[in-house]
C-alpha cells in the first residue's frame, strides 16, 4: 500500500514543478453584473455587493439597464450577493478573471426561489471548459409528460442516455456502474454494484449535467460517463409546492377497482435565520401498481411503494465562508419485481432497497483561491427474496416454480474530499488552476442463497439441472486515494488549453493508475462564434466489491440429461474464479500479480464544432471515440481440468458516435432542445454487472464479443417548453430511434448463432404535456395538467418470444397505447 501512495504523490509533485506553476498576484479588472427577470426585464437599483477573500467589500447600485459596474477589481473568488425590492436575495461565490473586462448573468425571479440562477457568461466561449455537457434544469424536465420524480427518470433527456424495457440505464451504450454519478461533488454510487440506486429527488435538483468522457482531471472512477447533479439553495423568502396530491384510481370496466398509485411530492425552502441560515426540503412518496398489459388481471401488477426525501442546510459565516449539510434518504418495497409475461407473480422476485447519504461541505474563499472541503457518507441496503420455497423451472414459452436466488447486500462509503482552485496570469495568459484529492473507505457485508433450477421443454422433458453448493457470509473492505492538478489555460482570445493528471490506488486490487487527459478550444473566426473543441486521455474504472465477494457466491453443479431421463453430462461443478490478470504495457498502470488486480480503462477523444448562431440559438456536432480495455467479464471455462465460472479482466468495447445537438431560447422562457445520434456500442456480452447484481440469471452462457444491450445506431431526440400568455404552457416530446437487440435461444436457453444480432422494431413516440396555471389568491396558486404518451399510437413492443422452441417464436408484444392522465399541483 505505501509503494501506490508514495508514487501518488511523487507524480502529482512532478507534475506541478513541470507546469512550472507561480503564483503571481492578481491584477486589476471590471466586472459588469446584469441583472434581470430571466423573461428580458432588467432590473434597475438592485444593490449588489462584491466581497474578496481580503475582507473588502465593494458596493454597487443597477441603473435603468440592468447594469452594475465595478472597476479596479482584483481578480479572484468572490461572494457576489444581490438584493432588489420583490425578489429574493442571491448570493454566490464567482470568480473574476483578470485582464479583460468579467461579464456576469444574473437573473431573479421573485415567484419561484427554485428558478433563480447565476451563470458567468464569459464573452469569450474560449474561457468555458472544454468538455461541455449536456444540462438539465430542474424547472424544464419535471414539467414533462413522463413527470419525471427522481435524476435517474430525467436522465434520458441526454441525447445518449437511453432506458432498456428492465429499467437499467445505459449511458454512452455502456451499463451503469462504468459511469460515475456526482450529488455536490460527492460519489454517490453503490461501492458493491458500482450502480446509481436510488437517485435524489427531482425537486431537490437545480442542474444535471451529464459529460462524455470528460477531459477534467477532478473526475474520477469511470470509462463512460459523468453525471453530476447540483442541489438547489434557499433565498431570504419562504416557497412551498405540493404536487400530484390526488391519487390514481383504478377502472376497469367503468368501476373503480382500487387505487392504482399515489404519488404526492412535499417541497419548500427559505430562511431560517435571515441572511444565515437557509432550509430546502424535497420529499415525495410513490404507491404504484405498474400493470403489465400481457397478464390477466388483477395478477398483472408490479406494486411499489416507499419515500424519497432529500434536505439541504446551508449557513453563512461570512461573506466568504459558507458550510453546507445534506441529508438524502430513500426506502422502497417492490412486490412481483419484473415481472412479465414470461415470469408471472410466482416466478418474480420480492426486493427492498434503502438509501441512507449525507455530506458536510465548507466552501471559504482563502488568499484569492476557493478552498472547498467536504465529508460524505453513504450507505445501502438491498435485499432480494423469492414469493415461495419452489425451486424455479424454465421453459421456452414460460417460467414457472419461484423465483431461485435469495441476497441480503449492506454497503457502506465515507468519503473526505479537498480541493483548491484559484486563477492566475502566467506566460502572458490567464491560468485557471485546481488541486484536489480524495480518500474513500468502503465496506460491503452480504449473505447469498439459492434454490435448484431445472430446465424443460414444452413437453416437460427435463433437460438440465442445476443444484448450488456452498456459499458463504460476504466481507469485503476497501480503502481508495486519488490526487488530481488541472489548469485550463486561456493562451489568446482564441485558443485555450485544458491539461491535468490525476493518480488513482485502489487497495483491494492492489492497482495504481496515472490517468494524463489534454482538451483544446479555438475560435478560428474573429467573430468567436465557431469554436472548435478536442479532447484526449485515459480513463481507469472502479472496481466494485461485488467483484471480490463472487467467490464466496453459491456454486453450481450442472446435470444434462437425455431424452430417456438418462444423465449425458455431468454432474459438473463450477467453481467460483478470479483470474489474476498479466502485467499490463501500459506506463500508467501498476499492478501486483494476484487474483483480482484488475484495471478496467479507457483511451477516449472527441472533436466538437459548435456554430453559435445567436445568443438564442446554437448547434453542436460531436464526433466521440472510446477504447475500452481490461473490462471485467464472467467466462465459463476449464481451470487445469475443472469447470469454473472465472472473473477476467480480457473484455472490451468500442464506441464510435456522432451527435448533434441544438438549443434554441424563444420568448417567454421557452426552450426546445433537438438532437440526433448516430453510433455504434460493441462490447464483450458477459459484463460482470449481468451477473453480480441483485437479480442474477440462473444460466450462465459463453461470452460473445457482439452489439451491446444499448447499441442504438440511430437516435433522434425534441424536447421543450413553449409558454403562451395567461401562464399556459405545452411541454411536447418526441423520440425516434433504431429497436434494440436481442437474442435468440432454443430449448436449452443457450444461444442460436451470435448473440444481439436481431432487432425490436423501430421505437416511435410522441408525447405532450399541457398545463394551465390558476391563481386563486395573491399567494396560492393551482396547476392544472393533461398529458399524453404516445399520441401518435404507435406500437412499440417491449417483449419477443425469442425462443426458437416457442411456438410464437419471433413474434413481438407487450406495446402500450396512446393513453391520458391529469394532475394537480398546488403553488404556494
Amino acid at each position: 500500500m505505501i509503494l501506490p501512495v508514495a508514487k501518488a504523490v511523487r507524480v502529482c509533485m512532478l507534475f506541478l514543478a513541470l507546469a512550472g506553476i507561480t503564483w503571481s498576484q492578481s491584477t486589476s479588472t471590471s466586472v459588469v453584473v446584469a441583472i434581470s427577470t430571466g423573461q428580458n426585464h432588467m432590473v434597475a437599483a438592485a444593490e449588489v455587493s462584491l466581497a474578496g477573500a481580503s475582507g473588502q467589500i465593494r458596493t454597487a447600485t443597477s441603473n435603468d439597464s440592468g447594469q452594475a459596474v465595478f472597476t479596479s477589481m482584483q481578480a479572484g473568488e468572490h461572494m457576489l450577493t444581490i438584493r432588489a425590492a420583490g425578489f429574493g436575495d442571491l448570493s454566490t461565490a464567482i470568480t473574476i478573471q483578470p485582464g479583460a473586462e468579467n461579464h456576469i448573468d444574473a437573473v431573479l425571479t421573485a415567484a419561484r426561489n427554485d428558478s433563480i440562477t447565476v451563470a458567468e457568461q464569459a464573452e469569450n466561449p474560449i474561457e468555458q471548459e472544454i468538455s461541455t455537457p449536456v444540462s438539465l434544469r430542474r424547472s424544464e424536465v419535471k414539467l414533462l409528460p413522463e413527470h419525471p420524480a427522481t435524476v435517474a427518470d430525467a436522465l434520458p433527456l441526454a441525447p445518449d442516455i437511453i432506458r432498456l424495457p428492465s429499467g437499467e440505464l445505459r449511458l454512452g451504450g455502456s451499463a451503469e456502474h462504468r459511469s460515475a454519478l456526482l450529488v455536490n461533488s460527492a460519489n454517490v454510487t453503490d461501492p458493491a454494484t458500482g450502480r446509481f440506486g436510488a437517485t435524489v429527488p427531482i425537486d431537490s435538483v437545480e442542474t444535471m449535467n451529464v459529460l462524455s468522457s470528460p477531459f477534467l482531471a477532478e473526475y474520477g472512477g469511470f470509462t463512460a460517463n459523468v453525471v453530476t447533479v447540483e442541489t438547489r439553495k434557499a433565498g431570504n423568502k419562504w416557497n412551498f409546492e405540493l404536487n400530484d396530491p390526488l391519487p390514481e384510481f383504478r377502472f376497469r370496466s367503468w368501476h373503480m377497482r382500487g387505487l392504482r398509485s399515489a404519488t404526492p411530492r412535499v417541497n419548500f425552502s427559505g430562511p431560517i435565520l435571515a441572511n444565515k441560515l437557509f432550509l430546502v426540503e424535497s420529499a415525495q412518496y410513490e404507491l404504484r401498481a405498474t400493470p403489465i398489459i400481457t397478464l390477466p388481471f388483477p395478477h398483472n401488477e408490479e406494486r411499489r411503494e416507499g419515500f424519497n426525501s432529500f434536505t439541504e442546510m446551508d449557513y453563512i459565516l461570512g461573506r466568504s465562508n459558507v458550510v453546507s449539510a445534506t441529508l438524502h434518504a430513500a426506502r422502497w418495497h417492490t412486490r412481483f419485481a419484473n415481472l412479465d409475461f414470461f415470469n408471472p407473480e410466482p416466478v418474480s422476485p420480492n426486493t427492498f432497497d434503502g438509501t441512507v447519504s449525507w455530506g458536510v461541505t465548507d466552501k471559504a474563499s482563502v488568499r484569492g483561491g476557493l478552498l472547498d472541503s467536504g465529508l460524505f457518507g453513504t450507505s445501502f441496503r438491498a435485499r432480494t427474496w423469492p414469493q415461495g420455497e419452489l425451486g424455479m423451472t424454465f421453459t421456452p414459452s414460460r417460467n414457472s416454480g419461484n423465483y431461485f436466488h435469495t441476497q441480503t447486500r449492506n454497503a457502506s462509503r465515507l468519503q473526505w474530499r479537498e480541493t483548491w482552485s484559484s486563477t492566475h496570469t502566467w506566460w502572458g495568459g490567464t491560468h485557471n488552476l485546481k488541486f484536489g484529492s480524495n480518500v474513500a473507505g468502503t465496506q460491503l457485508e452480504g449473505s447469498i442463497s439459492s434454490k435448484p433450477v431445472s430446465i424443460r421443454n414444452n413437453g416437460g422433458l427435463l433437460l438440465e439441472t442445476i443444484e448450488f453448493s456452498g456459499g458463504r457470509p460476504i466481507e469485503r473492505t476497501d480503502l481508495g486515494l486519488a490526487f488530481f492538478a488541472q489548469d485550463h489555460w486561456v493562451l489568446t482570445p482564441r485558443v485555450a488549453l485544458e491539461y491535468g493528471l490525476r493518480a488513482e490506488t485502489q487497495r483491494i486490487s492492489s492497482t495504481f493508475h496515472i490517468e494524463p487527459r489534454m482538451g483544446l478550444a479555438w475560435t478560428p473566426l474573429a467573430n468567436g462564434r465557431t469554436v472548435v473543441r478536442a479532447g484526449y486521455g485515459f480513463f481507469f474504472d472502479r472496481d466494485p466489491l461485488n467483484i471480490y465477494g463472487f467467490t464466496s457466491w453459491p456454486q453450481q453443479i450442472v446435470t444434462k440429461y437425455g431424452p430417456g431421463g438418462n444423465i449425458i453430462s455431468g454432474p459438473d461443478l463450477y467453481y467460483n474464479l478470479n483470474e489474476a490478470t498479466a502485467k499490463s504495457e501500459s506506463p500508467f498502470v501498476y499492478a501486483k500479480r494476484k487474483p483480482g488486480n484488475f484495471s478496467p480503462n479507457s483511451v477516449n477523444w472527441n472533436v466538437q464544432v459548435e456554430q453559435i448562431f445567436s445568443s438564442r440559438f446554437r448547434v453542436r456536432t460531436t464526433y466521440r471515440h472510446s477504447a475500452s480495455n481490461g473490462l471485467v467479464i464472467l467466462i465459463p471455462q476449464l481451470v487445469q481440468g475443472q469447470h469454473a465460472f472465472v472473473l477476467s479482466g480480457t473484455g472490451t468495447s468500442r464506441l464510435k458516435q456522432l451527435e448533434i445537438t441544438s438549443a434554441l431560447r424563444a420568448p417567454r422562457d421557452s426552450q426546445v432542445y433537438l438532437s440526433f445520434v448516430h453510433g455504434k456500442s460493441t462490447g464483450n456480452l458477459n459484463d460482470f454487472d449481468n451477473f453480480l447484481s441483485g437479480f442474477p440469471p440462473a444460466i450462465i452462457l459463453p461470452d460473445y464479443y457482439t452489439n451491446t444491450p444499448g447499441d442504438v445506431p440511430n437516435r433522434f431526440l425534441g424536447w421543450g417548453t413553449l409558454k403562451f400568455p395567461g401562464k399556459i404552457a405545452l411541454m411536447p416530446k418526441a423520440e425516434f430511434r433504431s429497436g434494440l437487440p436481442y437474442s435468440r435461444l432454443d430449448a436449452l436457453q443457450e444461444y442460436v448463432g451470435i448473440p444481439n444480432q436481431l432487432r425490436f422494431p423501430r421505437f416511435v413516440s410522441v408525447d405532450a404535456r399541457a398545463s394551465k396555471d390558476f391563481k386563486v389568491t395573491d399567494k396560492y396558486s393551482v396547476r392544472f395538467a393533461v398529458s399524453g404518451i404516445n399520441l401518435t399510437n404507435h406500437f412499440n413492443p417491449v417483449s419477443v418470444h425469442a425462443n426458437i422452441a416457442d411456438p410464437l417464436s419471433g413474434t413481438f408484444f407487450s406495446g402500450y397505447r396512446r393513453r391520458y392522465t391529469m394532475d394537480f399541483d398546488f403553488l404556494f
